[in-house]
């Protein structure tokens, strides 16, 4: 029990090194943007809650339909594209959107993608306390050393901001899609069923790891350099 302990304490210190530097060195000076960050991760250690709600109405939508019957390869994706992955994309999606009307200033598009990243590595770190359960040291360390919730709020946030600044809700659209559909493969790619077909599935599972980190790697360029852009930086007519 220990040994979980601490390999889950080790595995949230990307994350929450994250939330820190979003907090105070994106904006700084801008104590409403800071409580802005604040409200963005209780909302994500709260999205929690209702992901479990809609997994298990998921659940037993599929038990009804008898999608658990079948290939076992077949009812895997379901389970890890559906019923995790497009679960915990919306109910993320929805608290980023409480936190967002909370904000009482005039936040910008790089804000935006700022209060989307905060969101998801808020239910990332309270995710991780039921990974821990399951899963081996060495999976709850690639978990945390990927940040996989945060990139994929980074694409999210890049998107709903996006939207925001044209008008053109699709893109808004498009930035779900893109989530929800690799944070579904990367389910998939290191669940049990899928490393049962053979050993050449060990290599795109961890190319799918490898894009979970390349994406955080680009959030963090992204964040260092596009904070002097003029575009991301105009406050938003709300």
């Amino acid at each position: 029990m220990l040994i979980v302990i601490l390999v889950y304490l080790l595995s949230c210190i990307p994350a929450v090194a994250l939330y820190l530097l979003l907090k105070h060195r994106l904006n700084p000076g801008n104590d409403h943007y800071k409580k802005a960050c604040t409200e963005a991760m209780k909302n994500g250690l709260l999205s929690v809650l209702p992901v479990i709600g809609v997994s298990m109405a998921l659940n037993i939508l599929f038990n009804v339909l008898g999608l658990r019957d079948g290939s076992s390869l077949l009812a895997s994706a379901l389970h890890d594209f559906i019923v995790l992955a497009f679960s915990e994309e919306l109910c993320k999606s929805l608290m980023f959107a409480k936190a967002l009307k909370k904000a009482d200033y005039s936040y910008t598009w790089l804000d935006m993608i700022a209060f989307m990243v905060i969101t998801a590595t808020g239910f990332e770190i309270l995710e991780s306390v039921i990974y821990a359960i399951d899963s081996n040291p060495i999976q709850m360390i690639v978990r945390g050393i990927t940040v996989m919730h945060s990139g994929y709020g980074f694409i999210e946030g890049w998107f709903y901001g996006k939207a925001k600044y044209t008008g053109h809700k699709s893109y808004a659209v498009i930035g779900f899609l893109i989530a929800w559909l690799m944070h579904g493969a990367y389910d998939f790619g290191l669940s049990d069923d899928f490393a049962a077909l053979g050993e050449y599935t060990a290599f795109l599972s961890v190319s799918l790891a490898l894009i979970a980190l390349i994406t955080f790697i680009v959030m963090i360029v992204f964040f260092a350099k596009k904070k002097k852009k003029e575009q991301y930086l105009v406050p938003l007519d709300r």
